[in-house]
């Protein structure tokens, strides 16, 4: 205990207080110990007088209790003591046994608990082999699928060029087309007004006819020209339908690669089992 000094006056019963207290905890009851137990009060005579007085009458309570204490008073106090004794000891061991039978099963249940953590660890461990296995598969998977990719790409940019020389081409074929029509509207324009010619003028009647037949003529070929024009217009529409239908489908390939990318990285981090192939192709 650490007592705050203090100066003051200290009474005979604070000492007898003081000195009872030294003796119970075991102390040596001196004039330094009293004046720590008093906060540092009293004066050294006070506390030699009293502390004087204080042994005194202490030696003769403890003569007095000596003398009347017989020898079959102390014999019947030993057996007692004696007996205690054996009534601790006897509960102590009880209780040693309790503790021990306790800290049996507590022992083998831990035990049994660690034999459970170590099988799991185990099992964690080949469970981990297999998904470092199947992340290996996975990357080779994954590097193929990219190189794949890279040539979808390539066929992919490869069709969108030929679709654009076709819209070209188509562009050009309606161009003749129109021209051809045009040529047709010029021609029938001429065949009216050389018909018209035909019914005044009967003089040149068979130079119109033969004009007429040779117009007849080039407006058949002019129409077999369009039909052409028109079929070879009708196939580059199939055809950029079709290419259409490839750069989609490239363009969900290369979605589904990104997705399967994507989830890799992610199971890498995880060390989680990863997406089966049917897992990576994409719905539509």
């Amino acid at each position: 205990m650490t007592h705050t000094p203090r100066t003051g006056h200290v009474t005979k019963e604070e000492i007898y207080a003081a000195a009872e207290a030294l003796r119970e905890r075991g102390t040596t009851v001196t004039q330094d110990a009293i004046r720590t137990e008093c906060d540092n009060r009293g004066s050294t005579s006070t506390i030699n007088k009293y502390l004087r007085a204080w042994k005194a009458e202490h030696e003769e309570i403890t003569s007095r209790i000596s003398r009347e204490v017989t020898p079959e008073i102390e014999r019947h106090g030993l057996d007692l003591i004696a007996k205690i004794s054996e009534v601790f000891g006897r509960k102590a061991d009880e209780r040693c046994n309790q503790l021990e039978a306790l800290n049996k099963a507590e022992i083998a249940e831990r035990e049994k608990e660690l034999d459970d953590a170590c099988a799991e660890a185990d099992q964690y461990h080949l469970s981990l082999g297999v998904a470092e296995e199947r992340i290996a598969q996975l990357s080779a998977a994954l590097s193929a699928s990219v190189a794949a990719g890279d040539q979808y790409l390539d066929e992919a940019k490869t069709l969108r060029d030929k679709i654009v020389a076709l819209e070209a081409d188509r562009e050009v074929n309606l161009h003749a087309i129109q021209q051809g029509q045009q040529q047709i509207e010029r021609q029938k324009v001429q065949t009216d007004q050389a018909l018209t010619s035909a019914g005044r003028l009967e003089g040149v009647a068979s130079q119109l006819k033969d004009q007429l037949l040779e117009k007849g003529k080039q407006l058949t070929d002019a129409t077999r020209i369009i039909g052409g024009y028109e079929e070879s217009l009708m196939r580059a529409n199939e055809e950029i339908a079709c290419l259409s239908v490839q750069v989609r489908n490239l363009a969900k390939r290369h979605a589904g690669l990104e997705l399967a990318n994507t989830l890799l990285l992610g199971a890498r981090e995880l060390r989680l089992p990863k997406p089966t192939g049917h897992d990576l192709v994409p719905r539509g």
